[in-house]
């Protein structure tokens, strides 16, 4: 024990979103990193692939662990004009940032990570929160079937 003497062992803290909106926020944080990295990736001359792990059946049926990339799609475009449009999205729902504008217009795609590195710090501090809410609270939940109404098999 002599070795763990030296070390300052502290109890780890909960990093977690404690609240909805701070769960809200977390989530379109990572898609915004997500969108990040794409755009320098495609600045770089890269292609950017997010992997997923997936379970499946090898040759032998044995289930084996493999890694598949996962389709994103890029949430900036390109106008009539040549201008980047960046579209800020939560789910597959448009996020208004202003009063039904949901799109942030540049000139070329060099200025994006500075637009995405500004939202971040916008939906961090809580600037959206509310444009958050609005779409959580319009979606529709299909209440689940009764346990005697569902299908066996």
């Amino acid at each position: 024990m002599a070795h763990l003497d030296t070390l300052n062992i502290v109890a780890k803290p909960n990093i977690r979103p404690v609240t909805a909106a701070d769960h809200k926020r977390h989530k379109l944080i990572i898609k915004l990193q997500e969108q990040l990295c794409m755009i320098e990736a495609e600045l770089s001359g890269k292609s950017y692939n997010r992997m997923k792990w997936v379970t499946m059946p090898n040759i032998h049926g044995e289930p084996e662990r493999t890694q598949r990339p996962v389709r994103v799609k890029q949430w900036w475009m390109k106008n009539r004009t040549g201008n980047v449009l960046f579209a800020l999205k939560y789910g597959a729902k448009p996020v208004n940032i202003s009063k039904d504008k949901s799109a942030i217009q540049v000139s070329n795609t060099a200025e994006l990570p500075e637009v995405i590195h500004t939202l971040i710090r916008a939906v961090d501090a809580g600037e959206l929160d509310h444009q958050l809410s609005e779409i959580v609270s319009e979606r529709q939940f299909i209440p689940e079937k009764p346990a005697s109404k569902r299908k066996t098999a």
